[in-house]
């Protein structure tokens, strides 16, 4: 990824914070994420007894304890009024704690400078807020050159993004955001909060103003970009299932208060309470078959059963006949539908893993109807 030399800099000073950690007489342990790539075990975020009252005594936020990792994508996931959004505004400081401390990067966020926060912090939101008068090139590079980014640096980097958000520049970088779609202005607005290259973004239900079609588009869209960008990331959402499909770790709140702090897998299986076991409800067979994954049920004896240079193998690659070892249950299945294959390839990355039997898929699925009473 293209850094100014000044970024790279940064970057470096902020990862030797990390080889003196200040938080871990604190305590705090990590594990059960959806993956866990190199560099994904220092604090990035820490909520400490953090809580929000509004005018009037109303308790948004209540005694919210919780560590966001680097790297991680952690949902805050809730109905409205359940203080999710609240939450991830007191994180760049849109809404102020009434009590309590907020940790970003090692540093209080309440002895720094609200502005100079805030601009190291990405914020995309459901309605983008993107200038109308601006192209789409200055839109892009609004924070950088409040940074004092060279011109040329800031050009180089909308280039870049808008190539990473499968937008051509030559076509998009001087349109106006009235000649744009409202997918292609939602994947401007997280071009945007990205162009600073913040260590931290913050997505307040980024595509719930979409069609579900383009919804769906865009969500995987930013599965494959959350795997380039490695960014610390809170996403805000009401909805279940976006939730299991884009966190690591989801934290469902209820009236101010943080329910249940799971893995999505752990949050389907494992209810904490009653509330969540509603907020569940009939889904939950659905949502078990999303948080399982193709590895989890790949067979033993047939990995490494075939090489990666098997001529079957790269041809299945190369027309889309096989599956990531990430892809959920839900995935299997709609490839076999619309195939009508017996077997597909199984990759991790770009290796090959070995392969999934239609009926081995078949009598998972069924287990998974017996755990969920379905």
């Amino acid at each position: 990824m293209f850094l100014p030399r000044g970024i790279q800099r940064a970057a470096r000073r902020r990862s030797d914070l990390y080889e003196t950690s200040w938080f871990q007489p604190l305590g705090f342990r990590f594990s059960g994420f959806r993956f866990q790539p190199s560099g994904f075990y220092n604090v990035m975020i820490i909520f400490e007894h953090v809580s929000k009252v509004f005018a009037g005594g109303v308790e948004a936020v209540s005694d919210l304890s919780l560590t966001v990792e680097e790297g991680e994508t952690l949902v805050l996931l809730g109905t409205s009024g359940s203080g999710k959004t609240t939450t991830m505004k007191m994180v760049n400081r849109l809404i102020e704690p009434s009590g309590g401390r907020i940790f970003v990067d090692g540093r209080n966020i309440l002895e720094e400078d609200p502005v100079a926060l805030r601009r190291r912090i990405g914020y995309a939101i459901q309605h983008i807020g993107l200038f109308p008068h601006m192209t789409v090139a200055e839109n892009i590079g609004v924070v950088p050159k409040l940074l004092g980014w060279r011109h040329e640096d800031i050009q180089e980097r909308v280039d870049h993004l808008l190539g990473m958000t499968g937008l051509p520049p030559e076509d998009f970088r001087e349109r106006f955001p009235r000649q744009l779609s409202g997918g292609q202005r939602q994947r401007i607005g997280v071009a945007r909060c990205l162009a600073a290259d913040p260590p931290i973004v913050l997505m307040d239900e980024p595509f719930g103003a979409l069609d579900p079609i383009t919804r769906e588009q865009l969500q995987e869209e930013f599965l494959a970009l959350e795997s380039q960008i490695r960014k610390t990331i809170i996403f805000v959402t009401h909805d279940v299932f976006e939730a299991v499909k884009v966190g690591h770790r989801i934290a469902l709140m209820d009236n101010g208060e943080m329910q249940q702090l799971a893995t999505p897998g752990e949050l389907v299986e494992k209810p904490a309470n009653q509330f969540v076991d509603d907020f569940l409800g009939q889904h939950r067979f659905q949502l078990a078959l999303l948080t399982r994954t193709v590895q989890s049920i790949l067979p033993r004896e047939g990995v490494h059963e075939e090489k990666e240079s098997d001529t079957g193998e790269k041809i299945a690659a190369e027309t889309g006949r096989n599956l990531s070892a990430r892809a959920s249950l839900i995935d299997a299945l709609d490839l076999f539908k619309r195939t009508g294959l017996r077997q597909v390839s199984v990759y991790d990355g770009e290796n090959y893993i070995g392969r999934l039997q239609k009926r081995d898929l078949t009598m998972a699925i069924g287990r998974v109807m017996e755990g969920t009473g379905s």
